[in-house]
């Protein structure tokens, strides 16, 4: 999934550059706390990191990788040019109690910079990076378990700010 975006801060980050580094909007939070010299919040793991010195052109992605989710489902892994589509099972079960039909997709590899449509299918010629990948994706599973992060619902919600009646 790719999203163009468009920033700009005159004196900041530098104009007319095209930056190709793994972003996502949940950098936001962080990234905008620390321009702004506010502290995050210490009682919860926050999954974004400060990509401040990626916009401005001094460092690489803070994400050695980032995760694809589908209806709570992992779909695919990313790291740098590499992306590893997951494959579910042919008959496990497939949110909403729907089974995963025969000929359910098998797992793909894609190298983004050569292919960025994901067309041709590499993983038989990388088995190392898949088999990286696949770490990514335990390590990733294992802390997602202890560190839960369930939706946020709030008992009886009010709107901020005044009312309007």
């Amino acid at each position: 999934m790719r999203e163009p975006t468009v920033i700009r801060w005159p004196g900041k980050i530098p104009a007319g550059v095209v930056n190709d580094e793994l972003m996502t909007a949940m950098d936001l939070l962080p990234t905008f706390a620390k321009l702004a010299g506010a502290e995050l919040p210490a009682d919860r793991v926050i999954d974004g990191k400060d990509i401040w010195p990626v916009l401005t052109g001094k460092e690489k992605s803070p994400h050695e990788a980032f995760f694809y989710y589908r209806d709570n489902e992992l779909k695919a892994v990313r790291s740098g040019k590499w992306k590893l589509h997951l494959a579910v099972p042919q008959g496990s079960v497939k949110g909403k109690g729907k089974r995963r039909a025969k000929g359910a997709p098998a797992p793909a590899l894609f190298d983004l910079e050569a292919d960025i449509g994901e067309k041709t299918n590499v993983l038989a010629d990388h088995p190392e990076v898949v088999e990286r990948l696949r770490g990514c994706v335990t390590a990733f599973e294992e802390e997602l378990a202890q560190n839960s992060r369930p939706a946020a619902f709030v008992d009886n919600p009010k709107p901020l700010g005044k009312s309007v009646e």
